[in-house]
């Protein structure tokens, strides 16, 4: 078959791409690479949103947070990967990933879209509006949490129930707290859980004081939970993120809040640290503070001296020093 040149019998240029000098080997090989970088490239972008179009609404949730939430958050099924990978690349926005934490009931997530999350720093208020943010949240509440991590004793992300957007036109910024026992909540960072520290913008969290056996006069949140402190975090810097935070929520700060000590706890040693996520949580003596999902009633202490999520974790008494030891 003759070859088609130009005017002049030149080669046209996509055919110069490989010298005639070249060995037949090299020519093979070449040829191969450029094939697979086509193929690669074909590739790109092939990932699609996988909830079907015969849910509609759900669907269209899918749809909304893909175009609105794609930059802050990781959703599989809506085709998203806004998290950070790797806290130490991880920028302001990164939020949660939500294939591991669970949002659920519905009434939360829709909470949190109408008014900012919970802390108002980062993520916008009403991002969505009417019927396409009852679309979003009914499509997070269905399918964030797919591979929450198991934790003993707390209830699996499948195993809590959604709840229905007309109950949850109805509820109240009261109701918004998890289910005890669930690794959930929506924040307003998007950031990882904060099931117990949701005082509005600019108001004081109460820090307290509890006296747990074995242990001593321990700090507790204003719901009565252990207040726990991360080995690797060092009094320096909130290094639990993603899948930790899921299962170890930290103490957030609202925007414009500050702590304040009660019942033992020094309030000159409360302060607060950045979140890498977003957020300020609340430190003391340095250390930051977290809850336990599996502390699901008050002065429970089932996270003490548990090496879990990549460290020790141990309480804070009031007097700002780290117990290291089993009750």
């Amino acid at each position: 078959m003759e070859q088609s040149f130009g005017a002049r019998g030149e080669a046209p240029p996509w055919f110069r791409m490989i010298p005639p000098r070249m060995s037949r080997p090299a020519k093979v090989l070449l040829t191969g690479a450029l094939l697979a970088v086509a193929v690669l490239a074909s590739a790109c972008g092939t990932e699609k949103i996988s909830v079907p179009k015969s849910q509609p609404v759900l669907h269209e949730g899918a749809v909304l947070f893909n175009q609105r939430c794609s930059g802050c958050h990781t959703l599989s099924y809506a085709a998203t990967h806004g998290s950070a990978a790797n806290v130490r690349t991880a920028q302001e926005n990164n939020g949660p990933n939500f294939d591991i934490r669970c949002e659920r009931p519905v009434a939360r997530v829709l909470y949190a879209i109408q008014n900012g999350g919970f802390s108002g720093a980062i993520m916008p208020q009403n991002i969505v509006v009417g019927a396409q943010a009852q679309a979003v949240a009914q499509f997070v509440a269905t399918y964030s949490g797919t591979k929450a991590p198991k934790v003993p004793g707390v209830v699996p992300c499948h195993q809590v129930p959604v709840g229905s957007i007309e109950a949850a036109l109805t509820t109240t910024a009261t109701s918004t707290t998890p289910l005890p026992g669930t690794v959930t909540g929506t924040s307003t960072t998007p950031k990882p859980t904060k099931s117990k520290s949701t005082a509005p913008s600019g108001k004081a969290v109460t820090i307290s004081s509890r006296t747990i056996p074995g242990l001593g006069d321990v700090l507790v949140n204003s719901a009565g939970h252990t207040l726990y402190v991360f080995a690797p975090d060092n009094a320096t810097k909130v290094t639990c993120t993603g899948a930790c935070a899921a299962v170890w929520p930290p103490e957030y700060l609202p925007a414009g809040g500050h702590a304040v000590g009660t019942n033992g706890v020094m309030t000159s040693l409360l302060a607060s640290a950045p979140d890498p996520t977003g957020g300020k949580v609340v430190t003391y003596h340095g250390w930051p503070l977290y809850t336990y999902v599996a502390d699901t009633t008050a002065g429970s202490a089932a996270g003490q001296d548990v090496n879990l999520t990549g460290g020790y974790w141990w309480v804070i008494t009031t007097s700002g020093t780290v117990v290291k030891k089993k009750p």
